[in-house]
């Protein structure tokens, strides 16, 4: 699907202080099953930001961390961000969203809200 493919962000350098019980962007993707369909909330840097495509904001963050070279969450929101953000998210992960024209996306936070 070369739509979501090109839409992944570039890897960046992200450090981010967390606690040993907030979910990574590694975990969540090692264990999505587990939250599909559930709210999920998640701490990120904002690393790409694109308004107003499907009436929504699409959002990458990312953490620092990786699994299996998924490194980026993409979500969409209604909120406005800026590149460089550190945000705290809560939204529906939803797994294998196809939105057709190539975009399909394996992991997606959906509706997300600051918390």
């Amino acid at each position: 699907a070369p739509g979501s493919a090109k839409a992944k962000a570039e890897r960046m350098i992200v450090e981010i202080e967390k606690s040993k019980d907030d979910l990574t962007i590694a975990n969540l993707y090692l264990n999505k099953e587990l939250y599909a369909n559930k709210l999920v909330l998640i701490k990120g840097k904002v690393v790409k930001y694109s308004p107003g495509i499907m009436n929504k904001s699409w959002v990458h963050i990312q953490d620092g961390t990786e699994s299996n070279g998924n490194y980026d969450l993409t979500v969409t929101t209604l909120v406005e961000f800026k590149v460089g953000d550190v945000v705290t998210l809560e939204g529906k992960l939803a797994l294998n969203k196809d939105f057709g024209y190539g975009y399909v996306y394996e992991v997606l936070l959906e509706d997300a809200v600051v918390k």
